[in-house]
């Protein structure tokens, strides 16, 4: 068997996987070493079957909702022990097909725990084998875990987000600890299921990086399903016991309050896995323990690169995957263009879709901007999906019409974001929108719609 490769990749998550591929497509010997799972977290445990979750949970929640004048003389049942294995049969699929991928490229793939023995050498173990691998150039593309609270470990009613994707009962009631994606679309989904769910963010408002606008939308439309969510508050005690979980909240205001749910979901954040690889002495790693890069995620050893989710930045699939397409192309000198603007989405219920500049950042940096906002309530299409609260609003440059930010707000807002993403890495000005024919009625139309807002010639709103 090969011992010695252009290019290894540790760890083959959407970073790892995309760049082994392009690199074998572009003729490096390449290999790729995972411990777990190909797919990684992504596929395996959070972004593909935690949507496969969610797209149940929000259809019965419709359906279950009477709005749009369905009724069933039998109440909806929830079969959750059904819905958590699709997600996970989605889950297994796709990591078939990664393997599939992996052969048909000519991807080497190794599995195992890879420790660096030195600048050149890859030491991997497994359960039945040992052996020592020798590259040119390595990838360390080993993503990150959920952070635990300080206060609690995990356990049977202290969770993290594989425990919600495993666990087949439903719980009576559950306090979700952050407002970030991972813990609002967990706390949409137990919510869409019937679950009683709290949500605690510490920080000013939920989605702490967007702006305040679009936090407050997507909580009004929580707490109206109803949701609890405390913002900008302090949690001063935990206690797990038998039966409950027990939190003592220092609310916005100052006011005590005691919470007890089932069970604790914590999504504060996550760790990069950068220990037990061998890099500690390198100086590559920042004090966060995140492996600083440069533009080409080229680390300060010429042999080293990094990617992903042990890099500071965007904790994204779709960043990864550039990334690591971008690596590959690299090492095979084929100048690769400079990574665009990595767009953001929540997959709650609204959705939540953003790309670029907020306006706290356009303020920050006291540049000159136009902004406008199409509410879909004067959407045709919105109104007939029962979607007439949500929102798109974006903002140009004042003086070039530049496109630097979009934020949308509604049923497939992840969908809709491509447009601005695919317009802000073409250099597309707001005037082409205008003169661009969209499809009536679609809920594409709104944002098109907005960029004639900006333009002054909207004729719709």
């Amino acid at each position: 068997m090969t011992n010695s490769f252009d290019y290894v990749v540790i760890g083959a998550g959407p970073g790892g996987y995309s760049s082994a591929i392009r690199a074998a497509q572009l003729g490096l010997n390449t290999a790729v070493v995972e411990r777990e799972n190909a797919g990684g977290i992504c596929l395996n445990w959070g972004c593909i079957p935690t949507k496969a979750l969610l797209t149940s949970a929000h259809l019965f929640d419709r359906l279950n909702s009477g709005r749009l004048g369905i009724h069933s003389e039998a109440n909806l049942k929830v079969d959750l022990g059904a819905i958590i294995d699709r997600s996970r049969q989605v889950a297994s699929r796709l990591q078939t097909g990664i393997k599939s991928l992996f052969k048909k490229y000519g991807v080497t793939l190794i599995e195992g725990e890879a420790r660096f023995a030195n600048k050149q050498l890859i030491q991997i173990k497994s359960n039945t084998a040992s052996r020592d691998i020798s590259f040119k150039f390595a990838c360390i593309a080993t993503g990150a875990r959920a952070r635990p609270l300080p206060q609690l470990n995990f356990s049977k009613r202290v969770w993290q987000y594989r425990d919600a994707l495993t666990n087949k009962e439903l719980p009576k009631s559950i306090t979700v600890i952050g407002g970030g994606a991972i813990g609002l679309e967990f706390a949409d989904f137990f919510l869409s299921l019937g679950s009683h769910v709290t949500l605690i963010e510490m920080a000013e408002h939920i989605l702490p990086n967007e702006d305040q606008k679009i936090a407050d939308a997507l909580k009004k439309a929580l707490t109206k399903r109803g949701m609890t969510i405390y913002e900008k508050s302090q949690i001063t005690s935990l206690k797990e016991d038998t039966d409950t979980v027990s939190i003592h909240l220092q609310d916005a205001d100052g006011k005590q309050i005691d919470l007890n749910s089932d069970i604790l979901l914590v999504a504060i954040g996550v760790l990069p896995n950068t220990e037990n690889l061998g890099i500690d002495t390198w100086g590559i790693l920042d004090n966060r323990k995140f492996i600083t890069v440069d533009a080409n995620q080229q680390t300060s050893i010429p042999s080293i690169f990094a990617l992903g989710d042990v890099t500071f930045g965007k904790l994204l699939a779709h960043r990864a995957a550039h990334q690591g397409i971008y690596v590959a192309e690299y090492l095979a000198k084929r100048n690769p263009r400079p990574i665009a603007e990595i767009p953001g989405c929540i997959y709650t219920s609204p959705q939540v879709a953003t790309i670029g500049f907020t306006e706290k950042m356009l303020l920050e940096t006291k540049r000159e901007y136009l902004q406008a906002e199409f509410p879909w309530l004067a959407s045709g299409m919105a109104l007939a999906a029962n979607q007439e609260s949500g929102f798109t609003r974006l903002f140009t440059d004042k003086n070039s019409g530049q496109i630097l930010g979009a934020q949308i707000v509604g049923e497939n807002a992840s969908e809709l974001i491509g447009q601005v993403s695919l317009a802000m890495s073409s250099e597309l000005l707001a005037e082409d929108f205008v003169h661009t024919v969209f499809p009536h009625p679609t809920l594409s139309e709104t944002v098109a719609e907005t960029f004639a807002l900006i333009e002054g010639e909207c004729v719709n709103y």
